[in-house]
């Protein structure tokens, strides 16, 4: 954080919208270990077996439910996942149209493809000398193997259709990525906005949908099919599996209008919450995928515009808070909750900020708020985060 302005804004309210990758890695606490639990309990031997998973995160404001989020993103990118990261400020996420938008739109396309086509490359084709960028397959082969060409156009189709037969992917879908692939295949090395368009979700017209081999742009009747077919792709191009992590959900539980955000009518909040319904029911069918969403106490507690307001919905995601225990294999996880079991926890946290600070090219502005400008909805980790900051000297890692 070198900017002035943004550093004075975190000063008032430290947040982890605002900290950058390494800050995020630096400054992180695990409260009660719970994303190790998840790392081991769901990112190794079950996301990556074909399995799939929604998980819920509450907390109240400055919990550290974006920090949770974005660590856990990067994490599961080490971990070799394709990990998404979704913010429902920005973005309208009331059917899975939307959602599937949202997600492919941040899906590096032109790298998965080309890491399907090196895949056809070595273990289908053979050729497991090819070291070189996808599009120099077609000269490669030229010059180190003699081939037909036509022949070889021939045995690229046929096994190109043989890799995706094998795959559980949509019909329109697999017509798609099949077509994306061979091109890449056959040399060519700029990419075709029509192919790229359709598989982000925009619509393309009835003639270039034709020369892909589609009938029809993605809506809400596929989008589902859609997204379990990308998380299948994910997983068949090198990826031990997709991770799709959902930030801010909390705004479909907001009944006030503001400028730039979503709005959410009582219809379109119902379609939004039947969405994540049916995601949770057919979580042991979205075979390489974890769902992860993150939200205010707003959106579990609010009776009237929370998932309380939609049973259907609150009834796969409630589960019993027992005192003393944390149930890690629940559905909802309780940022809150975690901070308090354990305050060692909390002295951990102040302690890295301590650090963190510290680092070179971390730099955070020597005086902080006032205990009286602090508000009283903030969770325990802002304030503590937010003493350390403003004292030079340490602070409170209790966060009285």
């Amino acid at each position: 954080m070198d900017n002035p302005e943004l550093l004075a804004v975190f000063r008032k309210v430290p947040a982890a919208e605002m900290l950058n990758e390494r800050q995020i890695l630096e400054a992180f606490v695990d409260p009660g270990s719970m994303e190790e639990f998840l790392r081991r309990w769901y990112l190794n031997e079950f996301i990556d077996r074909g399995a799939g998973k929604v998980k819920f995160v509450r907390g109240r404001a400055g919990a550290g439910k974006t920090h949770f989020l974005r660590h856990l993103g990067l994490q599961a990118g080490t971990e070799g996942y394709l990990a998404v990261h979704i913010d429902a400020l920005l973005m309208r996420l009331g059917a899975i149209d939307e959602l599937y938008l949202a997600v492919a739109a941040r899906v590096p396309w032109e790298d998965m493809i080309d890491r399907c086509a090196l895949n056809i490359i070595r273990e289908r084709l053979g050729y497991e000398d090819f070291q070189l960028p996808v599009p120099e397959f077609w000269g490669w082969v030229e010059k180190n193997h003699s081939h037909s060409f036509s022949r070889l156009k021939v045995y690229i189709r046929e096994e190109t259709d043989k890799w995706i037969a094998g795959l559980d992917l949509d019909a329109a879908w697999a017509a798609a990525v099949r077509g994306w692939v061979q091109r890449r295949l056959q040399g060519e090395t700029e990419v075709d906005p029509v192919w790229q368009g359709w598989l982000r979700g925009e619509k393309q017209g009835a003639m270039a949908r034709r020369s892909m081999g589609v009938t029809a742009n993605i809506d809400r009747r596929s989008a589902r099919a859609m997204l379990l077919s990308l998380a299948v792709l994910v997983a068949n191009a090198g990826y031990r599996g997709l991770v799709l992590l959902i930030d801010n959900l909390d705004v479909m539980a907001r009944t006030a209008r503001v400028d730039g955000v979503p709005y959410y009518t009582r219809n379109w909040r119902d379609q939004g919450y039947e969405m994540f319904r049916e995601l949770i029911d057919q979580s042991h069918q979205a075979a390489f995928l974890l769902i992860v969403v993150a939200g205010a106490p707003e959106l579990f507690e609010n009776q009237k515009t929370g998932f309380p307001s939609y049973p259907a919905l609150w009834s796969r995601v409630w589960s019993e808070v027992v005192p003393e225990q944390v149930d890690r294999f629940a559905d909802l996880i309780d940022l809150d909750r975690l901070w308090q079991l354990d305050p060692a926890d909390r002295s951990r946290l102040a302690e890295a900020w301590r650090v963190c600070r510290r680092s070179p090219g971390v730099e955070h502005p020597p005086a902080g708020p006032s205990p009286e400008t602090w508000g009283l909805e903030w969770s325990v980790v802002r304030r503590t985060v937010a003493r350390v900051v403003a004292d030079s000297e340490g602070g409170d890692p209790d966060g009285r």
